[in-house]
């Protein structure tokens, strides 16, 4: 608990344990909300507001709540956790604000285990679920996250490969949002998913199901950008191929070729945008004059390039100019690409 929020609630905390001081402390986060420093950077999603007066809440509201959650339990704190985490995304935190994102408030319980399925959105690019899992009071748990492995289908019988997620990490109140990717759909339709958690785990214990829960979300429009665009250095070609912009994140494909390169060589591609930060390969290593992509999860729909510096990493090769230490890397700076 940080140690600013202690004299606030002094009284409260008294002869708590840690999870009780957790709680206070995740409790006036969520009552005092701070805007990340990192977020701030974001280009304008929506038009202002008027300015008008800020309110703060008061000790007591806090106190309040603190008395809600001894009543029902940690069910309707799980979700500003959830929106929460969820913000911390660019892309999904853009798509919510334009009102894309669909609130979906799914729950079923298997031997005392709920699951709630929260949120979802989809695109061209990817697919976002999220979701709490809640556990009975009597389970024995150290309050580490609990995930759940999760497979994801579509009306078409096509199954999603899953595309990375993020959690809350070491919370008493845990939730996640799992990515997938998408059926590469760039028109606007809705699109019938199920969801299948076959188990939940979380502090070394597993807990089977499945929790099963059919969805409708709308695929929201993409755009597609048929350009080949190719950038050199020695011995050296990356050729830009096909770029997607969707909502909440821009599908970059390519290929790599190397002159005179054994067989097989892997590259990674790290981008960044410049006026957003870095970004790592969302695909891993690829094969060197594979088709390979790149996803940055950043709303660009709206704009019409984007500036960007590339840093090609090989896994087991290196070509003429290449420097330092195994993977050798080359730069390739000031690459423009366009988004429509």
């Amino acid at each position: 608990m940080a140690k600013h929020i202690v004299p606030l609630y002094a009284d409260l905390i008294e002869g708590m344990d840690a999870d009780g001081r957790q709680l206070v402390a995740e409790l006036h986060a969520f009552f005092n909300p701070a805007l990340p420093s990192r977020l701030q950077a974001a280009p304008p999603l929506v038009a202002p507001r008027a300015a008008g007066p800020k309110w703060r809440w008061p000790r007591t509201a806090l106190v309040a709540a603190l008395a809600i959650f001894a009543l029902v339990g940690a069910t309707y704190v799980v979700l500003p956790l959830l929106q929460s985490l969820w913000s911390e995304d660019r892309g999904l935190q853009h798509v919510t604000q334009a009102g894309l994102a669909r609130d979906l408030n799914l729950r079923q319980t298997i031997n005392g285990v709920t699951v709630h399925v929260q949120k979802g959105y989809a695109d061209a690019n990817r697919i976002a679920i999220g979701y709490s899992v809640e556990f009975p009071p009597t389970t024995a748990t150290d309050h580490s996250p609990a995930f759940g492995d999760l497979v994801l289908t579509d009306d078409s019988g096509g199954t999603h490969r899953p595309f990375g997620s993020m959690s809350t990490g070491d919370s008493p109140l845990g939730a996640q949002v799992a990515m997938f990717e998408a059926p590469g759909v760039s028109g606007a339709r809705d699109i019938a998913f199920t969801l299948t958690i076959p188990k939940v785990h979380a502090a070394g214990q597993d807990f089977r199901g499945p929790w099963v829960f059919n969805v409708t979300l709308p695929m929201a429009a993409a755009r597609v950008v048929e350009r080949t665009l190719t950038f050199t250095r020695p011995g050296v070609e990356v050729t830009f191929t096909r770029i997607v912009v969707a909502p909440s994140a821009t599908r970059f494909e390519y290929r790599v070729h190397l002159d005179g390169a054994p067989e097989p060589t892997n590259a990674m591609l790290r981008l960044g945008l410049r006026g957003y930060g870095p970004f790592s390969p969302s695909q891993g290593p690829c094969q060197i004059d594979g088709e390979c992509f790149f996803v940055a999860t950043e709303p660009l729909f709206d704009a019409d390039a984007v500036h960007v510096d590339a840093v090609l990493a090989f896994i087991e090769y290196a070509p003429p100019g290449t420097v330092g230490p195994p993977p050798r890397q080359i730069r390739i700076d000031g690459v423009v690409l366009p988004l429509r």
